[in-house]
Protein backbone atom coordinates (compact mmCIF):
# COMPACT_ATOMS: atom_id res chain seq x y z
CA UNK A 1 0.00 0.00 0.00
CA UNK A 2 1.54 3.33 -1.02
CA UNK A 3 1.35 6.52 1.03
CA UNK A 4 -1.62 7.92 -0.91
CA UNK A 5 -3.65 4.72 -0.52
CA UNK A 6 -2.84 4.62 3.21
CA UNK A 7 -3.84 8.27 3.61
CA UNK A 8 -7.09 7.75 1.69
CA UNK A 9 -8.03 4.64 3.65
CA UNK A 10 -7.07 5.58 7.21
CA UNK A 11 -6.59 9.34 7.54
CA UNK A 12 -8.70 11.16 4.96
CA UNK A 13 -12.02 12.46 6.19
CA UNK A 14 -14.87 10.41 4.67
CA UNK A 15 -16.67 13.57 3.52
CA UNK A 16 -13.50 14.81 1.83
CA UNK A 17 -13.08 11.47 0.07
CA UNK A 18 -16.66 11.72 -1.18
CA UNK A 19 -15.93 15.27 -2.41
CA UNK A 20 -12.75 14.24 -4.28
CA UNK A 21 -14.67 11.47 -6.05
CA UNK A 22 -17.43 13.85 -7.21
CA UNK A 23 -18.02 14.91 -10.80
CA UNK A 24 -17.98 18.57 -9.76
CA UNK A 25 -14.46 18.22 -8.33
CA UNK A 26 -13.18 16.33 -11.35
CA UNK A 27 -14.47 19.01 -13.73
CA UNK A 28 -13.09 21.81 -11.56
CA UNK A 29 -9.73 20.03 -11.24
CA UNK A 30 -9.49 19.63 -15.02
CA UNK A 31 -10.38 23.32 -15.50
CA UNK A 32 -7.60 24.41 -13.12
CA UNK A 33 -5.02 22.13 -14.74
CA UNK A 34 -5.90 23.55 -18.18
CA UNK A 35 -5.86 27.12 -16.85
CA UNK A 36 -2.37 26.53 -15.43
CA UNK A 37 -1.19 24.78 -18.65
CA UNK A 38 -0.61 21.57 -16.68
CA UNK A 39 2.44 23.20 -15.04
CA UNK A 40 3.35 23.36 -11.35
CA UNK A 41 2.74 26.94 -10.32
CA UNK A 42 5.16 26.89 -7.37
CA UNK A 43 8.00 25.60 -9.58
CA UNK A 44 7.06 28.15 -12.25
CA UNK A 45 7.44 30.99 -9.71
CA UNK A 46 11.01 29.72 -9.16
CA UNK A 47 11.69 29.60 -12.91
CA UNK A 48 11.41 25.80 -13.18
CA UNK A 49 9.22 24.07 -15.75
CA UNK A 50 7.63 21.03 -14.08
CA UNK A 51 4.40 19.20 -15.00
CA UNK A 52 1.58 19.42 -12.47
CA UNK A 53 0.08 16.25 -10.99
CA UNK A 54 -2.15 17.67 -8.27
CA UNK A 55 -4.65 20.49 -7.83
CA UNK A 56 -4.11 22.00 -4.38
CA UNK A 57 -6.53 23.96 -2.19
CA UNK A 58 -4.73 27.09 -0.94
CA UNK A 59 -7.29 27.30 1.88
CA UNK A 60 -7.79 23.71 3.01
CA UNK A 61 -11.05 22.01 2.17
CA UNK A 62 -11.84 21.36 5.85
CA UNK A 63 -11.07 24.94 6.87
CA UNK A 64 -13.16 26.62 4.20
CA UNK A 65 -15.57 24.27 2.37
CA UNK A 66 -17.25 27.25 0.68
CA UNK A 67 -14.11 27.69 -1.46
CA UNK A 68 -13.82 24.00 -2.37
CA UNK A 69 -14.64 24.61 -6.04
CA UNK A 70 -13.39 28.21 -6.30
CA UNK A 71 -10.67 28.30 -8.99
CA UNK A 72 -9.05 31.27 -7.22
CA UNK A 73 -8.45 28.97 -4.22
CA UNK A 74 -6.88 26.25 -6.37
CA UNK A 75 -3.47 25.87 -7.97
CA UNK A 76 -1.72 23.14 -9.94
CA UNK A 77 1.30 21.60 -8.23
CA UNK A 78 3.75 18.79 -8.87
CA UNK A 79 3.86 15.97 -6.31
CA UNK A 80 7.06 17.28 -4.72
CA UNK A 81 5.59 20.74 -4.10
CA UNK A 82 2.31 19.28 -2.86
CA UNK A 83 4.23 17.08 -0.42
CA UNK A 84 5.96 20.23 0.89
CA UNK A 85 2.51 21.74 1.45
CA UNK A 86 1.30 18.60 3.26
CA UNK A 87 4.19 16.91 5.08
CA UNK A 88 1.68 15.17 7.37
CA UNK A 89 0.54 12.92 4.52
CA UNK A 90 3.89 11.20 4.28
CA UNK A 91 4.26 10.42 8.00
CA UNK A 92 3.29 6.77 7.70
CA UNK A 93 6.27 5.83 5.58
CA UNK A 94 8.68 7.52 7.97
CA UNK A 95 7.14 6.24 11.18
CA UNK A 96 6.71 2.63 10.09
CA UNK A 97 10.28 1.82 9.19
CA UNK A 98 10.96 -1.72 10.18
CA UNK A 99 13.84 -2.35 12.50
CA UNK A 100 15.95 -5.33 11.74
CA UNK A 101 17.09 -7.64 14.47
CA UNK A 102 20.68 -8.66 14.19
CA UNK A 103 21.90 -11.79 15.89
CA UNK A 104 25.43 -11.42 17.19
CA UNK A 105 27.48 -14.55 17.76
CA UNK A 106 30.68 -14.25 19.69
CA UNK A 107 33.41 -16.65 18.82
CA UNK A 108 37.01 -17.05 19.74
CA UNK A 109 39.79 -18.27 17.50
CA UNK A 110 40.97 -21.85 18.04
CA UNK A 111 44.19 -21.98 20.02
CA UNK A 112 47.21 -23.07 18.03
CA UNK A 113 48.09 -26.68 18.64
CA UNK A 114 51.77 -27.36 18.23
Amino acid sequence: MNNQQYYDKYKRNKEAKKFYNSTAWRKCREYVLKRDNYLCQRCLRRGIIQPADVVHHKEHLGDNPAKALDPENLESLCNACHNEEHPEKGQKAKSEKKTRKVRVIKSEANPLII
